[in-house]
């Protein structure tokens, strides 16, 4: 399958755990007003973790994708929030906990507001059980609560404001959940990427799910310190590793075009484009690893 794009460069700031990262609650107003531009921004910031810069996927930036498709809204691709209570030790209430989030960006930006409530609580609940809800500063918490039907608010609130709840990690030396919590959002976008695809070709969709490569070096990266800390650790980042070989199959190819130069308004326009290629037995593939690795997260 070849599949043209246009160039674009996935990086975003943590878009799961910062649904309850510290914020300057001073001067709301104004930065209410600075609320297009700083969405807007998002996209084109650079995470960086244990001193590592990389890109990773944002469970909004999914969810506009598929929305911005005309996919319908599909509960069934996401953990029910009935199964939170089944999780009994850190590792999978960590991992849940970016699962939600995930879940939690997708009902969001398809304006479930119920459901967005319901996942909200189920991740303030996972924080609360992790002892990690002291990174939360409880003015952003009710912030959250009061925007919860407001997409474009809780984006906001999202894209602002990780780098304290980083900080407190580091710390309290807790750095370890806030890698399980980033893999389980990764997995979920990814699934829930691939499940739209499997139900109904979208070129798009598919061409973001190529783009993965490169992040899932990077989560592997990121979670290989913590090896030898449990068995949990070691198939978790096994799984990654297999699913990494699948993924290097996946060929990008730039093609150049002359670039379009305004010089009235000095305006230079980039025509390059980039191929991705992708066999749908690679697409077998790499759903199905997914799929396996997700439901090792999800099941209990």
């Amino acid at each position: 399958m070849y599949l043209n794009h246009n160039n674009w460069s996935v990086r975003i700031v943590l878009g799961i755990f910062v649904l309850f990262a510290a914020y300057a609650c001073s001067n709301e107003e104004e930065k209410e007003k600075e609320l297009e531009v700083k969405v807007d921004s998002s996209a084109s910031t650079m995470l960086k973790f244990n001193n590592t810069l990389f890109s990773v996927p944002s469970p909004h930036q999914m969810a506009f994708l598929a929305k911005n498709q005309k996919v319908d809204y599909n509960k069934e691709f996401l953990n029910p929030t009935s199964n939170a209570s089944k999780y009994t030790n850190d590792f999978k209430k960590a991992l849940n906990m970016g699962v939600y989030g995930a879940n939690l960006g997708y009902v969001n930006i398809y304006e479930q507001n119920q459901d967005a409530i319901n996942y909200f609580a189920v991740i303030k609940s996972l924080a609360t059980q992790l002892n990690i809800i002291g990174a939360f500063n409880p003015k952003v918490i009710s912030r959250i609560e009061k925007n919860m039907n407001n997409k474009d608010s809780l984006l906001y609130i999202v894209s602002t404001t990780y780098r304290n709840a980083d900080q407190y990690l580091k710390d309290n030396r807790r750095d370890d959940m806030g890698v399980l919590i980033l893999t389980g959002g990764w997995v979920e976008s990814v699934y829930i990427m691939t499940q739209i695809c499997a139900k109904q070709k979208n070129d798009e969709i598919m061409y973001r799910i190529g783009e993965q490569k490169h992040p899932l070096e990077n989560l592997i990266k990121i979670l290989s310190p913590f090896y030898n800390q449990s068995e949990e650790y070691q198939k978790l980042i096994d799984a990654f590793i297999d699913l990494a070989y699948d993924f290097d199959a996946i060929d990008f190819k730039y093609n150049y075009e002359e670039p379009t130069v305004d010089v009235k308004n000095k305006l230079t326009t980039v025509n390059g484009k980039t191929e991705v290629i992708i066999s749908p037995e690679q697409f077998k593939k790499i759903s199905e690893k997914i799929e396996k690795i997700r439901t090792s997260i999800v099941g209990y």
